[in-house]
């Protein structure tokens, strides 16, 4: 019985020399890398974009029923967007863009500031790539009459709207987190 415990107590003291060298994992400053990612993002989504298919996932919402809209939908050749980066950046874990989009023959000005997503702390660099929340950009103060393709394109969830970020090359394609877009494929201009 002594010896094995005097066995245990030896390997229980070998065994709590060791230690693990830490100093061997790389230390990732996330908050440089998220600066980096987003500065590195800016030519992909800086320009004009057409808005080449928007699909629409038909929600028992209110915005829907004033549409009458009562299937999943898929809009071609929506819209174009235009996109640059803000003067004046608010945050540098963020990026704004100002810009517009031109609906029919009507330009909406628009904003959004983007964070970058979940891909940047997982080890897999897997998810999306960023996210935002697209609004008008009129200048503060002032008043206009909304007309009806504003609020239309409100209703389709363009508008208001919290989206994924998923491609950092190539085609842009957006994901709609809340109401009723699913997904954007945008091909630059």
């Amino acid at each position: 019985m002594k010896s094995k415990l005097s066995v245990a107590l030896i390997g229980i003291l070998l065994f709590s020399q060791c230690s693990v060298d830490r100093s061997i994992a790389p230390k990732v400053d996330y908050e440089q890398a998220r600066i980096e990612f987003l500065k590195e993002l800016v030519p992909h989504i800086t320009g004009t974009w057409n808005m080449r298919k928007i699909q629409i996932k038909r929600q028992n919402s209110t915005y829907h029923a004033e549409l009458k809209l009562k299937n999943d939908t898929i809009l071609t050749n929506f819209a174009t967007l235009t996109l640059t980066l803000a003067s004046g950046q608010p945050d540098p874990g963020s990026s704004r863009y100002e810009g517009n989009i031109q609906y029919g023959t009507k330009k909406y000005p628009i904003k959004l500031d983007l964070i970058a997503g979940s891909w940047l702390y997982n080890q897999k660099g897997e998810g999306s790539k960023g996210y935002f929340l697209i609004e008008y950009n009129y200048p503060p103060g002032t008043s206009h009459i909304i007309e009806k393709e504003e609020k239309y394109l409100e209703q389709i969830g363009l508008i208001s709207e919290n989206f994924s970020l998923e491609t950092t090359s190539g085609p842009m394609i957006w994901k709609g987190l809340n109401r009723g877009i699913e997904q954007i494929d945008f091909i630059k201009k």
